[in-house]
């Protein structure tokens, strides 16, 4: 996937860099640019969760009623997997407006966005899995639904360990 902040910069139109010539504008466009950018990444993130779980529901329905102790653990996974996309979707953005009293440098916003990029290998892994479920038998679910709630595990620690990062880039009590 290609860096927003690039896209969003390559859309610019001509007030935008006439804006340019204010002074202090520039980095105030900067820091908008990188919140975009993460509000774009987390809206993708948000949607390859959707279509992770939206392969889990396919497959809770193509399991019925016949397996009703399977149906429940895909279903229990399924509704995680909403609460996974929940967090990301509503996740903080960190990062402080242009009026505001706290100031986060470019860099501590670049880590941020670094930081949930790295959340989209994640998904993929998580999608694989789900992918192997809907291929295998009923015997490989008791060993694929462990690694996808393991995998499940690990993303929620990052999203957890994501608020540790945001606490870290804003300076102080301000």
């Amino acid at each position: 996937m290609a860096d927003m902040r690039d896209r969003i910069t390559g859309d610019e139109n001509a007030f935008q860099k006439l804006a340019e010539a204010i002074p202090g504008f520039d980095g105030y466009r900067e820091r908008e640019i990188r919140r975009t950018a993460d509000r774009l990444l987390r809206d993708h993130l948000a949607k390859l969760l959707d279509a992770t779980r939206g392969k889990l529901e396919k497959l809770m329905r193509d399991c019925g009623t016949a397996e009703v102790e399977l149906t429940s653990k895909i279903g229990r996974t399924q509704r995680r997997m909403t609460t996974l996309h929940d967090r990301i979707d509503h996740a903080s953005y960190g990062y402080t407006g242009f009026f505001d009293a706290v100031k986060i440098g470019e860099e501590e916003l670049d880590r941020m966005y670094d930081y949930d990029m790295s959340l989209m290998q994640h998904i993929a892994d998580m999608d694989v899995t789900v992918a192997e479920l809907a291929a295998a038998d009923s015997a490989g679910y008791d060993e694929l639904l462990p690694e996808l709630e393991a995998q499940m595990d690990y993303f929620e620690q990052m999203l957890d360990d994501r608020d540790e990062v945001i606490s870290s880039v804003v300076p102080g009590d301000a």
